[in-house]
């Protein structure tokens, strides 16, 4: 069988090799495996390797033999998780979008970013707003990522900012690590997190994280709209109904953290 292939044929070959490790929990040769997936060994030390790089494969430097990792368990479970957190937060969500008249969104940690999980327009929402189910955004420009972020521990912040590379989507985009260390803590004090005009012109948005039973932040939930909308009561409003909301879906989730109410 010819080494080279085009790239759906490597991700079928890495697919195979990957359902046959999922076969052997004890793990297999380089030599066996290649046999089951009937490839030449240097093509299947090749896809090994880069299952290795990427944290999917380990090598047992005793007996030589590949098994996989826990990478695959980590993510079924966000997807899993994902599933289950929409289906826990819908309901106050709906509520939420009913108080406020506005755009309601929900989002979930994946890694250095966020993903929009939910979004529910009402008719008085803003119909300009470039997010959508599906999206990715990076955390430190918005509401919903500057939520999550504040409840992580430093060291990961640091690592997070490093990876991602920092834009200035708008004048006001924090783009300095210390200015938002400033912010992450008033978010701790206050429970919600203001994306005001750092991605978007013209949107603000106030969001606060959830929870799970560990107490690490999984996600957050925001409500967007545009700025001169939205008033000093208003906001205060907001910020009311959105850690509230966010409490209760937390408390879903078994979750024990609990965010501060502002009530004045």
């Amino acid at each position: 069988m010819p080494t080279g292939g085009t790239p759906v044929q490597s991700i079928d070959r890495v697919f195979a090799i990957v359902e046959t490790l999922a076969s052997e929990p004890h793990g297999m040769t380089l030599t066996d495996l290649a046999s089951s997936v009937d490839l030449h060994v240097s093509t299947t030390h090749r896809l090994l390797s880069a299952l290795v790089a990427r944290d999917y494969v380990q090598k047992d430097m005793e007996t030589g033999k590949y098994r996989l990792t826990m990478r695959l368990f980590e993510i079924s479970s966000r997807v899993v998780g994902g599933m289950s957190l929409v289906s826990v937060a819908r309901p106050f969500l709906e509520r939420l979008a009913d108080a406020t008249n506005e755009t309601i969104h929900l989002v979930a940690r994946n890694r250095d970013e966020v993903v929009y999980l939910y979004k529910e327009d009402n008719n008085n929402s803003v119909t300009c707003m470039s997010s959508f189910v599906g999206k990715r955004n990076a955390m430190y420009c918005t509401g919903v990522g500057k939520s999550i972020l504040a409840y992580l521990p430093e060291e990961e912040v640091c690592g997070i900012w490093e990876r991602t590379t920092i834009t200035a989507y708008t004048e006001r985009t924090i783009v300095d690590y210390s200015t938002l260390l400033l912010e992450l803590e008033q978010i701790r004090k206050n429970g919600v997190a203001f994306d005001n005009e750092e991605h978007e012109i013209g949107i603000m948005c106030i969001a606060s994280p959830v929870f799970d039973y560990s107490g690490v932040p999984v996600g957050a939930i925001s409500v967007s709209a545009p700025s001169a909308r939205i008033t000093p009561e208003k906001k205060l409003d907001f910020c009311r109904l959105i850690a509230e909301t966010a409490n209760h879906i937390t408390g879903l989730l078994g979750g024990s953290v609990r965010l501060p109410i502002q009530n004045h």
